[in-house]
């Protein structure tokens, strides 16, 4: 947000009339100092708020993962100097060191509440371990909000929807089969004309997989929308362009969203397939976002 600052009106002002006053000379104020979190003598109380710090934690570090992956995958549609990915890298390893803390803590965590028979030394010593890990964890959360509100704050709604509603560990997950779908080719750009041509039996298996869910779980109104034509123009699939890839998305997840009494055994096969078309889709958004962007500054070049 830009802060704005009323200009002050300016006065002449005839210097023999100021009046000369004697200084007043202000008492110093005391600066109050924050009051310190006393720690509870009582177990029962110290495990309550030991379990309230680490809540916090949860927050934040969820938090700090989604805004971070955003602008991981993003990097490489934003970015193209090597220290600007340096640092998106050494933000990694910052993360996987807290990673471990919070592995740790919350391993710990699970212990107290099982079994609440703890000396007030170790709960102490667990409940100023989660502060730190939290105050580390804020950190990075600044850092990394700041990276995402100057380099990454224009990106599409429609570029980021398969990273919405997604957890932690899910976004860990997509990065890895990212990482090896994108690093298998010599570019972005390669990689997307990859998928344009060679995704028609990717998304047939999809639909007909999401189809035959539907039919053993969808309410009697639903079974009839979503068949084959809901999704598709024709069941037979050579290339789809980029808007035609969106709206595919969008009916998919439209569908998921309304599944009830999903069928374990097409579900487990349709899974698979939409965690492989979500990927697919991520890295043509991405390049997308890439080519906007070209334009753009080829665009601010000519003006």
């Amino acid at each position: 947000m830009g802060l704005f600052k009323k200009k002050r009106k300016v006065e002449e002002i005839a210097i023999e009339e100021i009046k000369l006053e004697e200084p007043v000379i202000e008492e110093t104020k005391k600066v109050e100092e924050p009051v310190k979190e006393v720690f509870p003598k009582s177990s029962e109380e110290a495990v309550s708020l030991i379990n309230k710090k680490c809540k916090e934690l949860d927050r934040n570090y969820d938090s700090l993962i989604y805004n971070y992956y955003i602008c991981k995958f993003f990097s490489l549609a934003v970015f193209t100097r090597v220290d600007e990915l340096h640092d998106i890298a050494s933000l990694e390893k910052q993360l996987t060191n807290l990673r471990l803390a919070y592995e740790d803590i919350s391993a710990k965590l699970k212990k107290v509440n099982e079994n609440n028979d703890y000396s007030n030394d170790y709960l102490e010593e667990l409940f100023i371990q989660s502060k730190s890990d939290n105050e580390i964890c804020l950190g990075l959360l600044n850092r990394v909000n700041e990276t995402r509100r100057v380099y990454f704050n224009s990106l599409k709604i429609s570029s980021m929807a398969v990273l919405l509603n997604k957890t932690g560990e899910d976004l860990e997950k997509m990065d890895r089969r990212f990482m090896t779908l994108v690093n298998s080719f010599k570019s972005l750009e390669e990689a997307s004309d990859y998928i344009y041509v060679n995704s028609g039996e990717l998304i047939t298996n999809l639909v007909n997989s999401l189809v035959r869910c539907s039919q053993t779980c969808m309410k009697e109104e639903h079974k009839n929308q979503f068949n084959l034509y809901y999704f598709l123009k024709s069941d037979v699939i050579l290339c789809l362009q980029l808007n035609e890839w969106i709206e595919l998305y969008n009916k998919v997840k439209h569908c998921v969203n309304v599944l009830r009494g999903v069928d374990i055994a097409n579900y487990i096969d349709f899974q698979g397939y939409l965690d492989e078309f979500e990927i697919r889709y991520l890295v043509l958004m991405i390049n997308e976002e890439k080519k906007n962007r070209k334009r753009r500054l080829d665009d601010e070049k000519d003006t």
